[in-house]
């Protein structure tokens, strides 16, 4: 009526949870590692250089929170707010709006452009930047 010999034993469920669970640990300390490290590498100071029409303008520390007012020859003007450790442009009157498009910026090496207002902001900081591409 019931055949006992074709009911899987219930140590192999056992076995096939925990190569699971294995499997998914592994895999979730393999994303956390480049995150850990990453919040780790960004604890060096750094500074937002501003530079506009070739010359350099200021540097302000990332650790202050601040809002500044860059203008641009009496015509326009760019917005800069520094905020938890990232710089962005959060308002100007170019008429492409590109800059207050970009994401805001925290690590050595990024940039933020404004090509109407010849406006650069730089992050530059004490360490050198991630590498983008390794090539042979």
């Amino acid at each position: 009526m019931f055949a006992y010999d074709k009911i899987i034993p219930m140590s192999r469920f056992k076995k096939d949870i925990i190569l699971l669970s294995g499997i998914c640990a592994v895999a979730l300390l393999l994303w956390l590692i480049p995150f850990l490290l990453n919040r780790i590498n960004q604890s060096a100071p750094a500074i937002v250089s501003i530079y506009q029409d070739g010359q350099k303008l200021a540097d302000y520390p990332l650790s202050e929170d601040q809002t500044l007012v860059i203008p641009w020859e009496d015509k326009g003007y760019n917005l800069l707010l520094i905020e938890d450790g990232r710089a962005a442009v959060t308002d100007a009157d170019c008429p492409d709006q590109l800059c207050v498009r970009q994401r805001s910026i925290s690590r050595n090496g990024e940039s933020i452009i404004c090509l109407p207002h010849k406006l650069v902001l730089q992050i530059a900081g004490e360490e050198e930047g991630d590498l983008d591409a390794v090539t042979y």
